[in-house]
């Protein structure tokens, strides 16, 4: 599966031969990703990377979750996509990321906004959901700039290594999006 995000960004379903791409990825952007991922440490080798990738399409398979790589003039510069759906309630939770070269060029405002028409549209939400860590301002910038509704602060919800972080949590209903 692949979407166009604009003439330049696409999004295709990770697959298994996004492996040796996402693991180079990764380990370039560790720095960057380890401030505010708690999962990095859990990607150490090749292998991890593929676990991981086995792991997504599984889930896709499933109506779990689905991940998608993120192509800058075909390049993978990232990761986006639903973590989790809940087709009983009609929710689901963007989650996302973007090597430090390409952050602060817009390229994840457009692939999340492509990501509300998916999850709106194809997969008739209701609810769409994005949580990260309350001093991310940068990963926070993205559902303020696409008018999402600051909810809640969940607090002390996750483990960062060696602290706890709060969670600022903003949501988008479907009758929101169609008013855009």
């Amino acid at each position: 599966m692949k979407i166009q995000v604009d003439k330049d960004i696409h999004i295709e379903l990770l697959v298994p031969a996004f492996a040796g791409r996402l693991y180079s990825l990764t380990n370039n952007n560790r720095a960057h990703l380890k401030q505010w991922l708690a999962w990095l440490d859990l990607v150490k080798t090749y292998e991890d990377t593929q676990t991981f990738i086995d792991t997504a399409v599984h889930q896709h398979n499933h109506n779990q979750a689905t991940t998608f790589a993120i192509i800058y003039a075909g390049d993978l510069v990232g990761l986006a996509g639903f973590n989790q759906f809940d087709y009983q309630h009609k929710w689901g939770a963007i989650g996302y990321w973007l090597s430090a070269s390409h952050a602060g060029k817009g390229v994840m405002t457009k692939v999340v906004q492509k990501l509300l028409e998916f999850g709106f549209v194809e997969h008739n939400l209701n609810k769409i959901e994005i949580r990260c860590a309350e001093q991310n301002h940068k990963s926070r910038a993205i559902p303020e700039r696409l008018n999402f509704t600051y909810e809640a602060t969940l607090r002390q919800c996750e483990w960062l290594y060696d602290r706890y972080v709060d969670h600022a949590l903003y949501s988008m209903l479907a009758s929101e999006y169609k008013l855009r």
